[in-house]
């Protein structure tokens, strides 16, 4: 089946439908939620209105300062997709490059690499996250380097696997008795093989560095304040859930869309 046609029966089923809508939804709040009123609602400070239930007027409640909880987990859209998003393409360009360093590196190096991804793999996902936040430091930029980081190795595995895969076919077979570099092999014939099949998990990769973004942003060594994201506001939320449990909700149900 043509890949157009492939992808048209997907976005038919309901499954494909329903997602297809979702994250065009996520993509439109990440885009135009900050500019428009919810940017300024965001911020705004009430101090006659604070820790109020959900109303007409403020649909989540507000918070400590009086702001509205749902126009600052809409805001939170853009920053949460970002940092997912850039933590992915590091994972990506990271994981792709020390899977295919085997293929032009000397054995030796070569090998090294391997028995470093190898033992990289056999720890969570979380827990390398949690460990490079620790080198990198607290903040945004650490939690980005250290989700993008802790993603590198299990691209790094499915790089190694699917090179040695193409790395049998006659065609490369064919270029090596005709002379062509490794360097030039991986380039024009490996990477161009296998670029489907990364960008498939990359997309999936994304929903689970959305998620460990709000861990972190949690625990408190992730977004820093005044910046915020959907754990952050998670956070603050779940402090006062007994009061206002919406404002809680809120943020929660925006990662599990997401």
């Amino acid at each position: 089946m043509p890949t157009r046609l492939k992808w048209l029966s997907i976005v038919r089923s309901p499954v494909g439908a329903t997602a297809t809508v979702l994250v065009l939804l996520v993509a439109l709040l990440a885009i135009f939620a900050p500019p428009c009123s919810g940017g300024a609602q965001a911020q705004a400070i009430d101090t006659y209105g604070t820790q109020q239930g959900p109303s007409a007027e403020h649909l989540l409640g507000t918070d400590a300062l009086g702001r509205d909880v749902l126009a600052r987990v809409l805001v939170a859209t853009q920053l949460s997709v970002a940092l997912a998003v850039i933590a992915v393409l590091i994972g990506v360009t990271v994981g792709t490059l020390l899977g295919t360093a085997p293929s032009v590196l000397p054995r030796w190096a070569g090998r090294l690499v391997v028995g470093i991804v190898n033992i990289a793999v056999a720890f969570p996902g979380l827990l390398l996250a949690l460990f490079f936040a620790v080198v990198f430091g607290v903040g945004t930029t650490g939690a980005v380097l250290a989700i993008g980081f802790a993603m590198a190795p299990s691209f790094a595995r499915l790089t190694q696997t699917m090179s040695a895969a193409i790395a049998g076919r006659d065609f490369i077979s064919a270029a090596r008795t005709a002379g062509v570099s490794r360097l030039r092999i991986l380039i024009r014939h490996v990477l161009p093989n296998i670029a489907e099949p990364l960008i498939v998990n990359a997309t999936v990769a994304a929903g689970g560095a959305l998620l460990a973004f709000a861990g972190l942003s949690f625990l408190g060594i992730g977004v820093q304040l005044p910046a915020y994201d959907w754990g952050k506001l998670l956070s603050e939320g779940l402090n006062r859930i007994y009061i206002n449990p919406a404002a809680a909700f809120g943020p929660a149900a925006a990662v599990i869309v997401a």
